[in-house]
């Protein structure tokens, strides 16, 4: 194929070039420090197999499947050990590769994958570390070929030719050890946030059905099932003026008067993503009936049904596209901050709606008349503050955790940038900062 097509997700876009060599490194080829092995199994037909599979984007080595060998479709199969590098020559290019993790050792692969060791000169956590790096992901994707992006096999034989950049082995262990510890810290900041996902998932489905702890002891039956009875539940467009955007089109994108506006993928629950806003052509009658007032609700009218967020006013003059609901408190009576956690847990936490959504299209839409209609469940407004206040403390830990993720993530691009490169050297009796 065309190297000047579109590269996947997964590559940096360019050609495999290595900058000088840093000093005390020793620059050699990929089959000088890795060996392919393979292991042929002979498949019992009564013996149950672990297949695994590597996942994208160099997501690792996980379980595809257990089965009898009889039931293994493909009977060319070859063992795995716990520590190997395996590549699927097929799927490499967009970054399906990693090491076999003790749990899934002596589980079998197809002939579809590459399995590696490494040689003495190299630590195969240097190479996990190092299989993330631009060079690296450029030299699988330029040894790979055929005609379409999809159906490219990877080349062994080729890309065991090219050269490499490496470090001496107490370098490089050293290495490992720094962004080992990155890691860590990574996948502990991770369990956090993910511990906190299923609190708050809890602790919004009990206030947002049952009230606070202690404040009801009687409830009501309804057509959603039981709430507390001082409770109130009305349809939503009793509630709020619900409007749909602006319908995006060619002529609305050139002219005079274009004002940003948000799309589907500007809202995300709970929050907006404003790193990438549109601009189009509205008039002075648009712009009165569609531009956003702080506090207004946008939720997502297809795809992504019922994701919403309250709108701050980050942008001075700000519209909306007809993808978008636009959802206006009609009195004080309910708020749109304790709308976006109710929106939340019918369309996100609760999938009855989504699952007849996806039953009536490929691409789910929730339409104005059917979101005017959906039953809404509300405390008076001085609980329903309290729940608000409950909820969003619980949003706010969780994004405190996100953003120390993401700090990590960006220390870790960081390091590796500048460590697996040579640019920044590590003496082998240096610290771990």
């Amino acid at each position: 194929m065309s190297r000047s097509s579109l590269y996947p997700p997964s590559v940096d876009p360019g050609f495999p070039s290595l900058a000088a060599r840093p000093e005390g490194w020793q620059r050699t080829t990929f089959g000088n420090i890795v060996e392919v092995v393979e292991r042929p199994v002979k498949l019992d037909p009564d013996r149950i197999y672990k297949l695994v599979t590597a996942k994208r984007s160099r997501g690792g080595i996980v379980l595809r499947s257990e089965m009898q060998g009889i039931d293994v479709l493909t009977k060319t199969q070859f063992e795995t050990k716990a520590g190997d590098f395996l590549i699927s020559r097929r799927q490499i290019i967009h970054g399906a590769c990693g090491i076999v993790p003790k749990d899934l050792d002596g589980a079998v692969v197809s002939n579809e994958y590459s399995t590696l060791r490494t040689r003495p000169s190299l630590c195969m956590e240097y190479l996990r570390h190092y299989s993330h790096t631009p060079y690296f992901q450029r030299t699988c994707f330029h040894s790979s070929h055929g005609v379409d992006v999809e159906k490219m096999i990877f080349k062994i034989e080729e890309w065991l030719a090219r050269s490499v950049d490496l470090p001496p082995l107490p370098e490089q262990k050293k290495i490992s050890d720094i962004l080992s510890a990155v890691d860590d810290a990574i996948e502990g900041t991770q369990a956090v946030i993910d511990q906190l996902q299923v609190v708050k998932k809890a602790m919004m489905a009990e206030l947002l059905t049952r009230g606070l702890p202690g404040r009801h002891t009687r409830f009501k039956h309804t057509e959603i099932g039981q709430i507390p009875e001082a409770w109130e539940i009305r349809p939503c467009g009793d509630l709020f003026d619900v409007q749909l955007g602006k319908m995006l089109n060619a002529q609305a994108r050139s002219g005079a008067n274009q004002f940003p506006y948000l799309r589907n993928e500007n809202v995300r629950w709970l929050h907006f993503d404003l790193s990438d806003v549109a601009a189009m052509h509205f008039d002075e009658r648009e712009r009165v009936k569609y531009r956003l007032k702080t506090g207004d609700l946008l939720a997502c009218e297809g795809r992504h049904i019922g994701r919403g967020a309250v709108w701050r006013g980050d942008i001075d003059e700000c519209y909306f596209q007809k993808a978008l609901h636009r959802l206006r408190a009609k009195s004080s009576e309910l708020t749109t901050d304790y709308m976006q956690f109710f929106m939340m847990l019918r369309f996100q936490h609760m999938t009855d709606l989504v699952a007849e959504a996806n039953a009536t299209s490929t691409i789910p839409h929730l339409p104005r008349e059917r979101l005017i209609a959906l039953p809404v469940w509300y405390p008076p407004r001085g609980e329903q503050d309290e729940i608000v206040d409950v909820i969003s403390s619980l949003v706010a830990n969780e994004q405190t955790e996100e953003d120390g993720l993401a700090a990590l993530e960006c220390v870790k691009a960081a390091l590796m940038s500048v460590l697996l490169t040579g640019e920044v050297r590590v003496p082998p009796d240096e610290a771990i900062p």
